[in-house]
């Protein structure tokens, strides 16, 4: 019985070296992240584009009148 308990502890290492259910949820965590990112990113460049077009209107208005 002495000699089965190291090889019952060096089991638990390689069992959870071979898990991989949590690397399942890291990955879908990151795959959010980065559609999350990817929206923030279309959001602020419509903003930025938008304002930029209301300073080109606002200059041709000026040179207009």
């Amino acid at each position: 019985m002495a000699e089965k308990r190291p090889k019952q502890r060096l089991r638990r290492p390689y069992t959870l070296l071979r898990d991989t259910n949590g690397a399942t949820a890291i990955e879908y965590g990151i795959l959010m992240m980065m559609i999350g990112l990817a929206l923030l990113g279309m959001m602020t460049l419509t903003d930025v584009s938008n304002q930029i077009s209301n300073t080109f209107n606002s200059v041709s208005d000026t040179l207009s009148r």
